[in-house]
């Protein structure tokens, strides 16, 4: 697994240098260009080596940028990049044959597709759509938050535009419609807020919550004070920023919350986890409300 690869995915296929070095070594940068997954296209920038390739393909397979792959074209960010240069030839249309390549027909219309030279993409809209309907939730909605935090898109056009879509798994697309949300900060993020929506518990993102040390902005929070936290990116690079943290949590919880804290890990790979946590938890938290609205005093754990 490609660490760093999978950093810029999230981050939409690129990012500065500054910005991956409070992450990753030199050396890490440096055998990343070298294998060819990362690639330096300017001076202090690094981007998805697939992104350049991708262009390519679409011209030799004579095939359209599509799902995963036009996502990082449009400077989105996604849970996983795509193992293949995925594409879209028309219906009745057949692509040549493309190493690497992935290729699915669909219904392309021209008003569904932006042109970039000799490269023919499905828009925006489209592109968010069309991983609504195919790609797992998780992987979906993190496409589609997105998409609405880049400003390219609203939730409106998203809306309008799939009143007239033409194509399976509405119902999968419309799920995802219903819960995308701009304020979310990055894929991973909604990765666990797909996690916990999947658990039957509605998170809202970037909540600010009351302390007794000030104001404290958390990931996603339930009005039970149920607070999870995705501990994505970041890391304790010394004893200032520990220190830091463990007041922060320590507040959070003095202040009636139930925190929870995922990895990067956790929601990449093992979301089955989180959901069980994430239930199990909100239930107790749930059966504990109601019976101090009861006036009973809850039983305790044994």
């Amino acid at each position: 697994m490609d660490r760093l690869a999978e950093f810029l995915a999230a981050m939409g296929g690129s990012a500065r240098a500054a910005q991956l070095q409070e992450h990753f070594s030199t050396r890490q940068l440096r055998s990343a260009v070298q294998a060819g997954s990362v690639v330096r296209p300017s001076q202090g920038l690094y981007a998805l080596g697939l992104l350049g390739a991708s262009e390519k393909k679409a011209l030799e397979a004579r095939g359209v940028l599509f799902g995963r792959t036009v996502a990082l074209a449009h400077g989105l960010g996604v849970l996983h990049r795509p193992a293949r240069v995925e594409l879209a030839v028309g219906r009745g249309a057949r692509a040549r044959p493309a190493t690497g390549t992935a290729v699915v027909t669909r219904h392309l219309p021209a008003g569904d597709l932006v042109v970039r030279g000799a490269v023919r993409a499905t828009s925006l809209v489209r592109t968010v759509l069309d991983c609504a309907a195919a790609l797992p939730f998780a992987e979906a909605l993190a496409i589609a938050d997105s998409a609405l935090r880049s400003g390219g898109v609203t939730e409106h056009e998203l809306r309008d535009a799939s009143r007239r879509w033409v194509g399976r798994n509405r119902a999968s697309q419309q799920r995802v419609l219903d819960h995308m949300d701009a304020r979310a900060a990055n894929p991973f993020e909604s990765g666990l807020r797909a996690a916990c929506l999947e658990a039957g518990v509605t998170m809202e993102p970037q909540v600010w919550i009351r302390t007794a040390a000030g104001m404290c902005r958390v990931d996603l929070a339930k009005k039970l004070k149920l607070v999870a936290e995705a501990d994505s990116f970041e890391w304790h690079g010394g004893r200032e920023s520990l220190h830091r943290d463990c007041t922060r949590y320590n507040e959070l919880v003095r202040a009636g919350c139930t925190v929870l804290r995922f990895s990067w890990e956790h929601v990449m790979y093992a979301r089955p986890w989180i959901r069980e946590v994430v239930s199990a938890v909100d239930a107790r938290l749930e059966l504990h409300n109601s019976a101090a609205k009861g006036g009973r005093r809850p039983a305790r754990a044994a």
